[in-house]
Parts: structure tokens; sequence; C-alpha cells
């Protein structure tokens, strides 16, 4: 088991960037833990796992204030190593308002090099290591729960703990490559969302292939699928499946014996309370495209 210091307050934190700084340390590894739909409703960060090349510490969100949090992710003076940030630094946008900086992510690098694969091959790649088995099982973990499990802890600070070497092998082979001006240029700007964040309807199996009017119902649908899941903090998925907004939106408009079929649930009371949301939306949507084709249409 790793040795490390758990942070859970402001305070902390602050003491802890604070040693950083007077010590000289101003690079970290650092990784994410979070909850995305799976135990109940949203995405949520859940840990924070960091490595200083010489202490791990393990930052708990549901401890630390959001200010706290954004002076250290936001921070200029300290640079996180991170492997694939894109989706850690689109949770704490969404999450936080909170945009990542100064962040250099491994698997950039690794890509311009000619890796593939996820943080355990590319270990094994560097590293001269086995890849580790069994760690997806730990990606599936309900990591809200508290205290966590040593194991738990274990298996987010072994995401860290190579980070620094990593990065030094890679960077020796973008040298005696010539690579620095590519990998600088992709590093610039990693953390930064190449656009709006997509609500989650735009991001659902099949959606970019319907029409205009369907993509209003899949709106329509898909937010009132989320309104009860919210409601009763339940993974969205558990109300209803993603393929099946899709399936709605291309029979739409549909009856109350559709609405009704499509909405089926092993719990009556949810079913009963998707239908009204659904039938709600199901008029909505049809409203919407009736006002939209009634509008004057630019030449």
């Amino acid at each position: 088991m790793h040795p490390y210091t758990y942070i859970e307050s402001d305070i902390s934190l602050q003491e802890v960037l604070q040693s950083w700084n007077s010590t000289g340390i101003n690079t970290i590894a650092m990784d994410f833990e979070g909850e995305f739909n799976l135990h109940i409703y949203g995405e949520h960060l859940c840990l924070i796992q960091v490595f200083d090349k010489h202490s791990f510490y393990i930052v708990d969100p549901f401890k630390v204030s959001k200010d706290a949090l954004k002076e250290f992710l936001e921070s200029q003076w300290l640079e996180k190593i991170m492997f694939d940030c894109s989706s850690d630094a689109a949770l704490v946008r969404k999450q936080y308002q909170i945009h990542l900086a100064n962040v250099y992510d491994v698997r950039v690098t690794a890509t311009i090099l000619g890796y593939n694969g996820n943080l355990s091959l590319l270990k094994s790649q560097c590293l001269g290591t086995d890849p580790v088995k069994g760690k997806k099982k730990h990606q599936m973990s309900n990591w809200l729960v508290r205290p966590l499990p040593g194991k738990m802890i274990e298996y987010a600070l072994e995401d860290v703990e190579d980070l620094f070497t990593i990065r030094e092998v890679l960077d020796r082979q973008v040298q005696s490559r010539k690579l620095e001006k590519q990998v600088t240029s992709a590093q610039k700007r990693i953390a930064v969302g190449k656009g709006p964040d997509l609500p989650g309807y735009k991001k659902l199996p099949g959606y970019r292939s319907l029409s205009k009017d369907q993509k209003i119902y899949v709106r329509w649908f898909f937010e009132s699928r989320d309104m009860l899941a919210k409601r009763m903090n339940v993974p969205a998925v558990k109300i209803l499946e993603k393929s099946r907004i899709i399936e709605m939106a291309k029979q739409a408009p549909l009856d109350s014996q559709q609405l009704n079929a499509y909405a089926y649930h092993k719990d009556k009371s949810v079913q009963d309370n998707l239908v009204a949301l659904m039938t709600v939306a199901n008029e909505g949507a049809c409203k919407e495209i009736t006002h939209k084709s009634a509008l004057p249409q630019l030449v």
C-alpha cells in the first residue's frame, strides 16, 4: 500500500500548494476518478490523486470547496502531468466551471510517437513491465462511497505513480526524433475544449443521421427522461435506454399506447411518471415543429 496524505479541507490543500511552491516543486502527476451515471444521476468528480515525485496525495472534492479546487486546478505555476485529460477536463468544466491549466498529457506525446492504447499498455511499452490486468473492475466501482476501500485508493494511486517516468522516456524519444515543436504545439491547449460542450442528447448513437424534426423530438424526450432521473437521483439509463429515445423520435408523434410501450418499466410508478413527462414532451416537440414550419423561409 502506498503511503499517502488525505486532503479533506481547503486549509490542507492550501498548505500543500504553499509547500510545493516554497520547495520548488512545480510539476505533479495527477488523475481523477469520477461518477458517470453508473450509481446516481449525473457526472461527479469523486477523487483527485496526486504524486509530486516524492509523496502521494488524495484530494477529496466532497470536502474541498469549489474555490480551493479552482485555485489548484487552474494554477499556471503548477504543471500537471496527466494521461488522456480530455474527459477529466470536460468533467470539471461542466461541474465546477473550472478550466484545467498547464497540463502535459503523456497520451498526446505518445500518440505523436506512434504509441496506442491505454495507460497500462503505455506503461508496459515505456517501462518494460507486463500490462496490468483486472483494472477495469475499478473503473466501474462506486467512487462516491466514503470511506474508500484501500484497494480502490491503491488503484487510484497506481495511475499516477509512473507518469513522471513515462514522460521522461517519451521526452527522450521526442528529442532524438526532433519532434519538440510538434509536441509543444499539441500540448499547448490540450485541456481546452474544442468548442462548446455538446448536450447529452447530441451524443446519442444515431442522432446525427436523424432529420431536423426527429432531432427536436430527441431533445424533448431526452430532457424528459433526465428530468425524472434527476428527480429520483438514479442513472438516466435506468429510466429509459438511450436507444429507445432514438426509436421514439423516429416514430414520433406518438399516441398514448406507443408512449406506454416505449416507457415500460418494471416499477409501475416510474412508468406512469415517465409517460406523463413524455406526453408533455411529445406535445411540446410537435408544437415546436409546427411553429417552425409556419415561419417564413428565407430564400
